[in-house]
């Protein structure tokens, strides 16, 4: 259902952007998102999730029909609704990015099964979500024990992959953005900045932002129909006597 209001998961990763590392990242995030749908083409794309209407990573991209899907009412999107429950037809869609949607839902599989379904055969998708083995990561760390009290959810690009697999995506590339320490204020981030230098260099999966860009298989093999055991018309010692029309026994003795 379409909300009125930020959810504290939203507005909190709204907030992080909002930062300078938050906004650094989103610069990488965005270079990296150019080059991953530069050759994607189609009819129609989605953008879904926390950052759709707020910052657009379709503004290169080659498929002309573009719907920017939000969940709060007044900001700048052309429809309104969740990540759980896209309003379109099945195997419509030929490109979605999704931002932190998996990150702000208690449901991402439902996530995941939507896009699926909205996707035509070797459609696109391209997932951006905080990696939990990072900086952003290690701050949920106070949460352990008490996972009610998050306001998102991170999950690893591993267990992300595995349920692409499940839907029958096959992950064409992973990267990683962001590398800095995430703390108030923006004087570490400035002394730490080599750390993003040195991420991007060696393509480090430890970016406080992954990025996942997975493609829609469907099978096209026939199945075997199971084979059907037929009984044998001769038996071992009989032979067919073409005069008679029938089977005969076969005589032991062939001049008798």
């Amino acid at each position: 259902m379409p909300t009125t209001s930020l959810s504290s998961g939203i507005q909190a990763c709204r907030n992080w952007y909002a930062s300078a590392a938050g906004q650094a990242t989103l610069r990488r995030v965005h270079h990296l998102v150019s080059g991953m749908s530069a050759d994607i083409f189609g009819y129609y794309a989605l953008e879904t999730g926390v950052l759709a209407g707020n910052t657009s990573f379709l503004q290169e991209s080659r498929i002309a029909s573009q719907f920017v899907q939000g969940g709060v009412s007044g900001e700048p999107v052309s429809v309104i609704a969740s990540p759980e429950h896209l309003p379109f037809a099945l195997n419509n869609l030929d490109l979605v990015i999704a931002s932190h949607a998996l990150d702000c839902t208690r449901q991402p599989h439902q996530v995941l099964r939507e896009i699926e379904r909205v996707l035509v055969p070797e459609g696109h998708c391209i997932l951006i979500g905080f990696n939990p083995l990072s900086f952003k990561g290690a701050s949920q760390l106070r949460h352990v024990f008490n996972r009610e009290a998050q306001a998102c959810h991170f999950y690893s690009t591993f267990r992300v992959r595995e349920w692409l697999n499940v839907l029958g995506f096959e992950v064409l590339e992973t990267a990683s953005a962001g590398f800095c320490p995430i703390v108030r204020g923006d004087y570490l981030f400035r002394q730490t900045r080599w750390f993003d230098r040195l991420g991007s260099k060696f393509h480090l999966m430890t970016g406080n932002v992954y990025i996942i860009h997975a493609q829609k298989k469907v099978s096209n093999m026939t199945p075997l129909l199971p084979s059907r055991k037929v009984k044998a018309v001769l038996r071992p010692g009989m032979a067919v006597n073409p005069s008679a029309g029938r089977i005969s026994r076969k005589e032991s003795n062939d001049g008798q």
